[in-house]
């Protein structure tokens, strides 16, 4: 099911940017509900990395791939050191609901792919049962909405609100065989800065 994930995911990037342009790419930072995992809470903050692709000329609708990077987590055992990893992917589609001068409310739809990767660096190698390297992951749709505003002609500010279920969630553990767990569904809060690569002119009024 990953593998589907990232072939898509490339799939529609490649076709997307070849036939369009991105018109911005936003930074900023992404805040979810922390995730228990090997003994310690992964997550907050993350890095957010966005880009918008149009998919009409009036720029009402939008394709928007992101990646978070979230904050790596360093749980020390004694014995061994657990350092945790948590990504998480979006693909979503972007359609303008109100457009009032400095101010747009769009709503958000598309798919997210969290994936949670735990590494054990072993101090004590007479360890009668080491610990294993785990790996917890899962996707599902997404919903929300955001606001954006302008704060110069190439510049935003957006406020992001949403939730992302991840109803099919997995985790195997090293080498045993996958089992299920508990879903990531989290709901997301999200501020990015935002740069046009060609300038809005001044007025920025409803298109």
């Amino acid at each position: 099911m990953r593998k589907i994930f990232f072939i898509t995911f490339a799939a529609f990037i490649t076709a997307a940017t070849v036939t369009a342009q991105p018109e911005r790419i936003g930074a900023g930072l992404t805040f979810a509900t922390k995730k228990r995992f090997n003994g310690g809470d992964t997550g907050n903050p993350g890095l957010n990395i966005r880009t918008w692709i149009p998919l009409d000329k009036k720029m009402i609708f939008h394709v928007m791939p992101s990646v978070t990077v979230f904050n790596l987590l360093d749980v020390n055992h004694t014995t061994h050191l657990t350092t945790t990893y948590m990504f998480h992917g979006d693909l979503d589609l972007q359609a303008r609901l109100l457009h009032e001068q400095t101010l747009k409310l769009v709503a958000i739809a598309g798919m997210n792919y969290t994936h949670i990767i735990s590494r054990n660096d072993i101090y004590i190698t007479t360890m009668t049962d080491p610990p294993v390297d785990s790996v917890y992951y899962g996707f599902g749709p997404s919903v929300g909405a955001a606001l954006e505003m302008r704060m110069a002609p190439q510049w935003d500010f957006i406020v992001t609100a949403k939730y992302s279920f991840a109803g099919l969630a997995r985790g195997d553990a090293g080498a045993g065989e996958p089992f299920l767990v508990a879903p990531l569904s989290a709901p997301i809060i999200q501020v990015h800065g935002v740069y046009y690569f060609k300038s809005r002119g001044r007025g920025y009024m409803r298109r």
